[in-house]
């Protein structure tokens, strides 16, 4: 009997890390997940570069988790980064970065689709980093939004 606990044990604890090893960019983010929330805020650029419209969309993930997008596009509009972050009870549980270049039709790069090429997701990324970049959206989460991203 022990050993059989043992078993459905170890089976569920590989179950919760390897759930926490798939990274969806945005765009299967929101194609998989409903959309609670939209928003824009300003992003300022480290040492004084310049600010940038972030978009942010919130989505429910799961029965306990909601899910955090923000894209921001780099200034020159050829590359961004999205953040992703889930979250629950307004506490951010993990996330990660990935960063993204834009598809051109022409070689000039003037006619600029609304399709981007996605990197691999970086892998390494601190919870009081997260927590940090979590910080800056939370004021503008609606109630409504946070009721339904918590019990």
């Amino acid at each position: 009997m022990r050993f059989l606990f043992v078993i459905i044990f170890i089976f569920s604890v590989c179950t919760v890390q390897a759930k926490n090893d798939i990274k969806y960019t945005g765009y299967e983010i929101g194609n998989r997940y409903k959309l609670l929330q939209s928003f824009i805020v300003d992003y300022e650029v480290e040492n004084g570069g310049p600010i940038l419209d972030g978009k942010v969309s919130i989505y429910k993930a799961n029965k306990n988790e909601c899910v955090l997008v923000s894209k921001i596009d780099g200034d020159s509009g050829v590359y961004g980064t999205e953040t992703i972050l889930y979250f629950y009870n307004s506490k951010v549980l993990y996330g990660y970065y990935v960063n993204y270049n834009y598809i051109f039709l022409n070689g000039e790069g003037s006619i600029k689709l609304n399709k981007v090429n996605y990197e691999n997701p970086e892998s390494e990324n601190s919870l009081i980093k997260l927590k940090k970049e979590f910080s800056r959206y939370i004021s503008n989460i609606s109630k409504n939004t946070l009721r339904k991203c918590s019990n």
